[in-house]
């Protein structure tokens, strides 16, 4: 029988349970109007269109982050090598100087918001295609512009914790996808 209703021991429940599945590890950045840099550690990002190529995200809007991107017109996603655990670390800290000691690289000189993490395997320049608010959260949806990719490993988090993939080319006994 379904519950109608969650208290606080089921979204406890809920998070332990939504764990159980990896995904990959990402920073997403913006520049405000005023030209400060805002960042954040996401995990919920994903592919949603080709054509249009379009990505998709989600902020807490209790963020502190949250008024950046609620405004922002572009942002830079980088998504994290296996060796980044610290910058996701950081950049998922409220508060922190998330961007000392990272010499971040302007991806595409003429967008503010261009911010790519140096030794990132991916990035994604975006602009904003949509907003939607959906429950506590805001969706953004982003139309790609620009993107590169490099040949690094992910990080990937599962279990409430950080770890790497094996290297897909590596035979593991599973059949690849077709």
């Amino acid at each position: 029988m379904c519950k109608n209703s969650f208290n606080s021991s089921d979204k406890r429940a809920l998070r332990r349970s939504l764990s159980q599945y990896p995904t990959g590890v990402a920073v997403v950045t913006t520049v405000d109007e005023a030209g400060r840099c805002s960042g954040m550690t996401i995990n919920s990002f994903s592919s949603i269109s080709m054509n249009p190529p379009l990505v998709a995200w989600c902020v807490d809007r209790s963020a502190g982050s949250y008024r950046a991107f609620e405004r922002c017109g572009s942002y830079t996603i980088s998504v994290l090598a296996e060796n980044q655990a610290d910058i996701a670390r950081r950049f998922a800290t409220a508060g922190a100087d998330k961007f000392a000691d990272i010499a971040t690289t302007d991806t595409c000189p003429d967008e503010p918001g261009a911010l790519q993490i140096p030794g990132a395997c991916a990035w994604l320049h975006c602009t904003v295609y949509r907003r939607l608010v959906v429950g506590d959260h805001l969706m953004l949806i982003g139309e790609v512009q620009a993107f590169n990719a490099a040949d690094r490993r992910p990080l990937v988090f599962a279990r409430g914790d950080f770890s790497a993939i094996q290297d897909p080319h590596q035979q593991t006994g599973l059949n690849r996808a077709a």
